[in-house]
């Protein structure tokens, strides 16, 4: 009878500890790929395909969609340059749009590469939607 209880106590034992190598295992695995984690390579670089990212916050200034670029003023008050491709993804609100779309003061979010010039090459390009002005409490929310 003693030896059941102790055979049982062992398996439940060993079945704890299992579960708990799992969890961290997990865990580590989640840190590693996290974008947040520091590491050069995170999950959201590999999945823009970005070696070295680029990102820029701002209004934009002048829309030319001659030139496929797009002049952005950002927070403290200069003026970056973004050139837009036909792989660059633009979005508002979840749906894809076009350069032609964007105009004069929207806020966006521009993820990608550096160009040899200064510029940004988007590779993803978000416009923040700014809510009704009796709600607005500092800065827009990317949607």
């Amino acid at each position: 009878m003693q030896n059941k209880w102790l055979r049982f106590a062992l398996i439940a034992v060993g079945v704890v500890l299992a579960l708990c190598i799992l969890l961290g295992a997990g865990i580590f695995v989640l840190r590693w790929n996290s974008p947040r984690a520091g590491r050069s390579v995170g999950l959201f670089r590999r999945m823009f395909g970005l070696a070295s990212g680029h990102g820029a916050i701002g209004a934009i200034q002048t829309v030319d969609i001659q030139n496929q670029s797009i002049t952005l003023q950002l927070g403290d008050g200069t003026s970056q340059t973004v050139l837009v491709n036909k792989d660059t993804r633009i979005e508002k609100s979840g749906k894809r749009i076009t350069l032609s779309d964007l105009k004069a003061d929207d806020r966006i979010t521009v993820i990608g590469s550096p160009g040899n010039q200064g510029q940004i090459m988007a590779r993803w390009i978000r416009v923040f939607v700014n809510p009704p002005p009796a709600q607005r409490q500092g800065t827009p929310t990317p949607i």
